[in-house]
């Protein structure tokens, strides 16, 4: 039979028509194989048959394709060679068991570099069939922490990549069962800092599916009372613990255990704490009022309290204001020291003179010359002029100040003699003939250097039937008128000063 030459074997070109030429060829091209050269040559021509030889194809002996002698008709497709029991298959780069059923050529996936670090395209997956192949036989499927689910992969991860994971539809969650996956292994859990709840608390009480913060708590979740110190210590925020200039309650005996609802009232917000009103609080008042704390006020810084070093509560006694019920103690304790008085009783600070209180020097005049009980001002009260010698005795004895202390500044009677009738009698005090500071008498007439006509008239006072107080002596009814004219006594050219009579201010003479 004859054939054709395009349908002889290699052998049957190689042997014939000389058969020891042709022996000869094949025995070198036996032992020997195709040279390098032939084999680039290969490489470089291969393309012209429609199948360019690439990756490891470009390394391959031709006998491992074209099997047999045959290079006519030798399959294309992949399956032919990767695949077991195919006609050219190769033991070991076939399809593994563990394939992922698909009926897609290999090369939809995998380069002829090498089977390895294939890349799937998901673009023609049906939504929901993920596990057909991550089932974790085919390709790995979820790992032994994820999320307990039944729902698609898709749902939650995208072809792209696992992760990161897109957000989960809690829509279906139910409530309460949020720390199943949020446990901190198969989900993210309480973070080390958040605040310690009871144990019948769950997630969703403060916390939305669409974000853990912000969160909603709000304390209408669950019932606290006398435990706000559990999360409110400054250590899980946002629950804020005392700031760093609340008072230090826990200083004070009685109170140490007190928690914040005891003056905290309500959610809303800190401000409206109040201690007193809330605790009873009688001593020790120091501890938090000092000025440094928030809400506890401190110690004046003025006169009054700059010497005080006794406790706030041993002159007030209120624990709502400061002003009532305070009643100082002027103890050895709270000594305030001699002429400090009117550091504090001022008027301002604490009761000062009243608007009646006789006019005393400013400076030189303190409370203490007069006053000596500590209890009252109107008593143990004693009028010490020593300490007023330098005014005029008229700016307080003129008839204004006779309510003041327990005699009244006495004013001169209406009896008194008219010393304007003096020379510059307006100008004289009463210190010019009274010289007592505890009574009027005795007393010594000044006059002034009054000599009459204009200078003093004697007359004003030593006239028959006035009735002054005083030894004066007065004109008799039988004096003897010098003139027909009156005149007065020392004009008279009788009487001393300006007579030769008597003695000047002190006797007539005969």
């Amino acid at each position: 039979m004859n054939r054709s030459g395009s349908s002889l074997t290699v052998s049957e070109r190689l042997l014939g028509p000389s058969p020891w030429l042709s022996f000869l060829f094949l025995l070198v091209w036996m032992c020997v194989g195709v040279s390098a050269h032939a084999q680039i040559r290969k490489a470089e021509d291969h393309g012209k048959t429609g199948y360019a030889l690439t990756g490891s194809h470009s390394t391959a002996k031709c006998e491992a394709c074209h099997l047999n002698g045959v290079f006519k008709g030798t399959p294309r497709e992949c399956v032919s060679c990767h695949t077991s029991g195919a006609s050219h298959a190769r033991s070991n780069v076939v399809k593994p068991a563990n394939h992922l059923p698909t009926q897609n050529s290999c090369d939809t996936c995998h380069i002829t570099r090498a089977f390895s670090g294939a890349r799937f395209s998901h673009s023609g997956v049906q939504s929901g069939t993920c596990t057909n192949c991550h089932n974790g036989i085919y390709t790995s499927g979820k790992p032994q922490g994820h999320i307990s689910t039944q729902a698609s992969c898709d749902t939650c991860h995208r072809p792209s990549g696992w992760r990161p994971a897109t957000a989960f539809d809690h829509t279906n969650v139910t409530p309460g069962t949020c720390a199943t996956c949020h446990n901190g292994v198969t989900a993210t859990g309480k973070h080390a800092l958040h605040m310690p709840v009871a144990g019948a608390s769950t997630c969703d009480n403060c916390h939305r599916p669409t974000g853990w913060k912000p969160t909603l708590w709000n304390h209408s979740q669950l019932v606290v009372s006398g435990q706000c110190a559990t999360c409110h210590s400054g250590a899980y925020p946002p629950a804020d613990g005392p700031v760093v200039n609340h008072i230090p309650y826990k200083s004070v005996t009685g109170i140490t255990a007190t928690n914040c609802d005891s003056c905290h009232k309500g959610y809303g917000s800190w401000a409206t704490g109040m201690l007193h009103s809330s605790v009873s609080v009688s001593s020790q008042c120091a501890t938090c009022h000092t000025g440094s704390y928030l809400g506890a006020v401190g110690k004046p810084a003025t006169a009054t309290h700059a010497s005080v070093t006794g406790n706030c509560e041993s002159c007030h006694k209120s624990t709502t204001s400061w002003t009532s019920g305070t009643s100082f103690v002027h103890s050895a304790a709270n000594a305030v020291g001699t002429g400090a008085c009117d550091n504090c009783h001022n008027g301002s600070t604490a009761k000062g003179k009243s608007a009646t209180h006789i006019p005393v020097p400013a400076g030189s005049a303190k409370c203490d010359s007069c006053h000596k009980s500590q209890v009252s001002f109107a008593l143990s009260f004693t009028m010490n002029h020593s300490v007023v010698i330098s005014a005029a005795c008229k700016t307080c004895h003129n008839g204004s100040y006779t309510s003041v202390g327990t005699q009244g500044a006495l004013a001169k009677p209406a009896a008194h003699i008219p010393e304007v009738q003096l020379l510059s009698g307006a100008t004289m005090d009463c210190k010019d003939c009274h010289s007592g500071t505890t009574s009027w008498l005795p007393a010594r007439m000044n006059h002034n250097s009054s000599q009459g006509s204009g200078s003093g008239w004697c007359k004003a006072c030593h006239a028959s039937g006035t009735a002054y107080q005083g030894s004066m002596e007065k004109k008799s009814l039988t004096h003897k008128a010098k003139t027909t004219t009156p005149t007065d006594c020392s004009t008279s050219g009788c009487h001393k000063p300006l007579g030769n009579k008597g003695q000047a201010y002190s006797s007539w003479g005969g």
